[in-house]
């Protein structure tokens, strides 16, 4: 072949070299089973038979294994992600990137859950023997909106927040904490830029809008101690794949005059109980994610007594973000018990009457409380 006519193949040479090259390389290195910047298991290898070939879950297990496998995957899945972005998409995966590195989920659309929710609520709340208080966070993209790219789906939280507690009746408090999580949020970080969760600052925030309506003196600022923990990368950052954004730090706020011999963290999923004398967890912190270092993450019974608290027993019904706030909770109540519905299955009013609570507290993020269904499970 003449040199001037090899250059024409050149293109199919290099693709061809490109395809055995990987090939190679997919065979000879190590299968990981779970990835550390996607914070997911990666698929296994399918099981082939008759069954999983005709009904062709095979070949579709198959292209997932291959997918998850492929050398190099993190730097290819970041550049998709990068693609996405400079392409006008603002983001990948659902996750818009802002201004400053923060990421932001797009703004639930669901209406139909949170009125069916409300409805299960209003239900509960009229059999119970104790007051029912409750709240809904509202989204990161809703309180940080001026951090949002210039093109973006417009957050409705507010409406939807005020439609969702119209109807929960009269036998609950709703505690609307959006305008304070707004206000606040113009000169204080509630919520950290590559996960969805909000900071213990943004929890501070709204445990002291909720001591007005429960009756509470919430304990001040300069009684806790902060110790900062770097490194930390959200959910959002691993679903987005933008692997550019800096990391965020976790504060972890300590009362400086509560007595550590004064606090026991029991934790029960079934049979297993383990228990703790601190509301963190310093082993997570080891992990990808690093949020369960508040409470341990997420446990079907999560029982805390503070001695050193005055009085009181609050039953609280809640998703993860709860795990941040009840710290400052139990700064007031001497006995919190934490009910997770997708883990506890029992009659949260059986617990309340059990425990002879003086209150409960439902606190859910809008964004799970649109997605969430288990709330039935409240009776």
């Amino acid at each position: 072949m003449k040199p001037a006519k090899a250059v024409h193949y050149l293109p199919a040479f290099i693709f061809c070299g490109f395809i055995f090259v990987f090939m190679i390389l997919w065979i000879v290195l190590p299968k990981e089973d779970y990835s550390a910047k996607e914070k997911r298991m990666l698929a296994d290898i399918p099981e082939l038979n008759a069954q999983t070939i005709f009904s062709g879950e095979f070949q579709k297990k198959l292209d997932d294994y291959l997918s998850d496998h492929i050398p190099a995957r993190d730097f290819f899945v970041g550049l998709n992600a990068d693609y996405e972005l400079v392409s006008g998409r603002n983001g990948s995966n659902g996750i818009y990137l802002g201004s400053d590195d923060y990421l932001f989920s797009k703004p639930t659309r669901e209406t139909d859950n949170l009125a069916n929710n409300a409805q299960f609520i209003k239900e509960f709340s009229e059999t119970s023997q104790v007051p029912v208080f409750m709240t809904v966070i509202p989204s990161s993209g809703y309180v940080n909106g001026r951090r949002l790219p210039a093109v973006h789906e417009e957050y409705y939280d507010d409406r939807l927040i005020s439609e969702f507690s119209e109807k929960l009746g009269d036998k609950v408090s709703f505690v609307n904490v959006t305008d304070v999580m707004f206000r606040e949020g113009a000169t204080k970080q509630l919520y950290y830029r590559t996960d969805h969760h909000w900071t213990s600052q943004g929890a501070y925030e709204c445990y002291k809008a909720l001591g007005k309506s429960m009756g509470y003196e919430p304990v001040a600022k300069n009684k806790f101690s902060v110790e900062t923990v770097t490194g930390f990368y959200g959910t959002s950052y691993s679903k987005s794949a933008l692997w550019f954004v800096s990391p965020d730090k976790i504060e972890l706020w300590r009362n400086t005059l509560q007595p550590k011999d004064s606090l026991t963290v029991e934790i029960k999923d079934g049979s297993d109980t383990k228990t703790s004398n601190s509301y963190f967890f310093p082993e997570q912190l080891k992990g990808d994610d690093k949020y369960p270092v508040f409470l341990d993450g997420n446990h079907s019974v999560v029982r805390i007594t503070n001695t050193n608290a005055e009085s009181g027993t609050l039953v609280v019904v809640k998703d993860s973000y709860a795990h941040t706030i009840v710290p400052f909770l139990s700064q007031n109540y001497r006995n919190i018990i934490m009910l997770d519905l997708r883990y506890y299955k029992k009659d949260v009013s059986d617990v309340v009457k059990a425990e002879n609570a003086d209150q409960v507290l439902i606190l859910y993020s809008l964004d799970n409380l649109a997605n969430d269904p288990y709330l039935s499970n409240l009776f």
